[in-house]
């Protein structure tokens, strides 16, 4: 980062806005890892969250830098939040768009996450296929419609690396959330990958972690776990 943008920082106070950060890091790989051409991200992120200024800057992203979680637990000023879906707000989208059976609308938005663009996809779809009509996009409880958001789904998944998709295909199979040190019996895994692998799918946003009996455990994100095992 130049010394010009930081004394801006400092001298104005300024919001800045990264969305889709995800786009900076390697394929392939562990999440977090930056591309060699944007390697720089990391000191700017660096930069901005250890030195004195009035501004702000926002990053959005499905991945979550590595260096971020260090800066978390050195710095108090950098936090992460995780999005949660938009939950009764998401009725608007339904009532902007004209949606019938709006009994359904609240099985609608558990099934789609609240997720303002996942909703927004399948909303039109329903216009386009269904004529508005909710009823007919749930009406087979075995199968659930993604439509174009199984593209946004694909996308995300192919920055996986190799170890990381046999993980998280063999956990979107499983019928319960499974212990951390419950690796799949098939992968040559030591416990220190398997955690590592773990890890990784977490910072991506591709499981989740549960407390089941004071215990710890991780699960597939639901309309991914759809999505693989279709």
């Amino acid at each position: 980062m130049s010394p010009e943008i930081l004394d801006y920082l400092k001298s104005s106070r300024c919001l800045i806005i990264l969305d889709d950060v995800e786009n900076i890091f390697q394929f392939s790989n562990f999440a977090g890892h930056y591309l060699t051409e944007y390697k720089d991200y990391s000191k700017f992120f660096q930069q901005i969250a250890t030195s004195s200024h009035q501004s702000c800057v926002i990053l959005i992203s499905w991945e979550k830098p590595a260096d971020i979680e260090t800066l978390e637990n050195e710095n108090q000023h950098t936090k992460t939040l995780h999005l949660q879906g938009l939950g009764e707000d998401a009725k608007a989208i339904f009532q902007e768009k004209d949606l019938k059976d709006d009994e359904k609308w609240e099985e609608l938005i558990t099934l789609y996450q609240g997720h303002p663009g996942w909703l927004n996809i399948i909303t039109l779809a329903i216009k386009e296929l269904f004529n508005g009509q909710v009823y007919q996009c749930l009406i087979d409880e075995d199968e659930v419609f993604l439509g174009d958001i199984e593209a946004l789904l694909e996308n995300h998944l192919e920055h996986l690396s190799e170890l990381e998709y046999h993980v998280i295909n063999w956990l979107a199979r499983q019928n319960e959330p499974i212990d951390i040190l419950q690796k799949p019996a098939n992968l040559e895994l030591s416990n220190a990958r398997f955690i590592k692998v773990l890890q990784s799918l977490n910072r991506r946003c591709l499981v989740e972690k549960v407390l089941i009996e004071e215990k710890v455990k991780f699960k597939v994100n639901s309309l991914f776990r759809i999505y693989l095992n279709n």
